[in-house]
């Protein structure tokens, strides 16, 4: 639990800030072009569908073909929301990942060359678990914040997918997806409180990946390490105010990182004992109102890693009705190792309009629906490369996908690797 302990009310006083306006301009998802049905895994595995479903609140999990990578997926979460002229304007790309290809050299630099960025552009990679993508916005927003961006604009990706898991209790809260955000002073999706942010961190060991190809986990390690960051990060969140604010009026909707997304009930419980809010029908009727709605998209990618917060804000976004300009929107981001940060946006008047020309839904829709037998041998075919010095992936696999999704689409993928070099292209 937090260390300091704060006052039992659940009234803070909001500081007055008076400095420039920093948030999302546009924001994009790629959720890959396969997916798995959470049903069809479940009975495979010997599990019943319908609980598996409900216990973990994933539908399907994107699935990356072998010539997909972190690279293609942030590169395809970008492509189609950035103009020309948004090109010319990035003077700062960062990519958060924790699956990289390259041990030294960031993916950051293959994506600043596949979106053909202006070469006068910072580029680098962070690293921090799941809270990677949430580093590198934060960073983002400092930098347009301080006026040291002489007017420039930040591309932000997030991109991350799971290792191989077969017959482990984890293989259903797997995924991938990638995320791409321009951040700027000209906000159109949401305007960052700059002024109220929370962190906490800790030294554990809860998920982690020693090697490219292993990913270890102590499933009641990082439950108790995410539920103390969530009050941690929320507490420091509080000290941030300084006039009455009333917590359950002042938030319209919560976002929290999903390993997976019945996961954010922890978080929730968490938040509504701050408001004593304690019984559990109150709880539940609490969270249905206010944290479910940002399910919609990422009960259809699974775990979405460092992602997570703007796939779920997205979807929040595309398919709520009853949002408006202004309305304050809570996020907490978690990254095993630990460190949680709790922080808040509002709503722009013009976010559903710059969301939904992404057509987010209408590309998840569009994913190829593989059977358990072609996952498992996607899974087996991509673990096989890793490492492997020279390899031309298979792209035959799952009925010639490629040639039917990627061919004269304008998708980046992984055309070869010669001697570690690889070699990317657009279809």
């Amino acid at each position: 639990m937090s260390q300091a302990a704060l006052p039992t009310s659940h009234k803070y006083i909001m500081k007055q800030f008076n400095g420039p306006k920093v948030g999302i301009e546009k924001i994009n998802v790629y959720g890959s072009s396969m997916c798995l049905s959470q049903e069809d895994l479940a009975r495979f595995r010997g599990r019943d569908p319908e609980k598996t479903v409900k216990d973990f609140s994933i539908q399907t999990r994107s699935l990356n073909p072998p010539y997909e990578d972190t690279v293609t997926m942030g590169a395809n979460a970008a492509r189609p929301m950035l103009t020309q002229e948004d090109i010319n304007s990035i003077g700062l790309l960062i990519v958060g990942t924790e699956g990289s290809i390259d041990f030294g050299k960031p993916i950051s630099t293959n994506i600043h060359s596949a979106l053909g960025l202006q070469p006068n552009c910072r580029s680098y990679e962070t690293k921090h678990a799941c809270y990677s993508g949430v580093a590198a916005l934060d960073s983002a927003i400092n930098w347009i914040a301080s006026g040291l961006n002489k007017g420039k604009k930040a591309l932000i990706i997030a991109s991350d997918f799971s290792r191989k898991h077969f017959q482990k209790d984890h293989e259903f809260v797997l995924g991938g997806a990638a995320s791409a955000i321009l951040v700027s002073d000209n906000p159109q999706v949401v305007e960052f409180e700059l002024q109220h942010k929370g962190t906490w961190t800790a030294d554990v060991y809860d998920t982690f990946r020693p090697s490219a190809t292993i990913e270890m986990g102590n499933n009641e390690v990082s439950l108790f390490a995410y539920q103390d960051a969530v009050e941690g990060a929320l507490d420091d969140y509080l000290r941030s105010f300084e006039g009455t604010i009333d917590l359950n009026t002042y938030f319209k909707s919560h976002i929290y990182h999903m390993p997976f997304p019945q996961m954010a009930f922890v978080a929730h419980r968490v938040l509504c004992q701050k408001m004593a809010i304690t019984k559990k029908s109150e709880i539940q009727e609490h969270f249905n109102r206010k944290v479910a709605p940002t399910f919609a998209y990422s009960q259809r990618v699974g775990a979405a890693y460092g992602a997570s917060n703007f796939v779920s804000l997205c979807g929040l976004i595309d398919t709520s009705s009853d949002l408006k300009a202004c309305d304050r929107i809570s996020f907490f981001s978690y990254g095993s190792g630990c460190i949680g940060e709790f922080y808040s946006a509002k709503l722009m008047e013009n976010a559903a309009h710059v969301v939904g020309a992404m057509k987010i839904e209408e590309n998840l829709n569009a994913r190829m629906q593989v059977t358990v037998a072609q996952y498992e041998e996607i899974e087996n075919l991509r673990e096989s490369y890793i490492e492997r010095a020279t390899y031309v992936p298979d792209f035959t696999i799952a009925d010639h996908w490629f040639k039917k999704h990627y061919e004269g689409k304008e998708l980046l993928y992984l055309k070869e690797v010669n001697n570690f070099y690889r070699k990317y292209a657009w279809s």
